[in-house]
């Protein structure tokens, strides 16, 4: 059995965020820290704003993960973290909330 070396987002080099702004295109913006990617997250004010998908560059890959609200994670809410990391957001999903306004 292979071991496999265990993720730190500390290590990473740099940050990427897929979303939609208003269309059908996914766009991408690479970020060189963590902080910078949450801020332009934040100032996001656009309701046609959709996020999709973070990755951090770890040892020359992207890898994915997901921002959760605490480091304790209790079973009722793993559900939705594996909901969340298989989910594919697509065009269709951005006009669904187009449609919800």
């Amino acid at each position: 059995m292979k071991l496999k070396k265990k993720l730190n987002i500390d290590a990473a080099t740099s940050f990427k965020l897929e979303y939609y702004e208003g269309g059908a295109e996914l766009k991408t913006k690479i970020f060189n820290t963590y902080k910078s990617m949450e801020q332009f997250h934040s100032r996001q004010t656009d309701f046609m704003y959709l996020d999709c998908n973070r990755y951090a560059m770890i040892r020359e890959n992207w890898e994915r993960f997901i921002k959760i609200p605490s480091t304790i994670v209790f079973e009722e809410n793993l559900e939705f973290i594996i909901k969340r990391f298989n989910d594919v957001v697509e065009e269709k999903d951005l006009q669904k909330f187009k449609n919800e306004d």
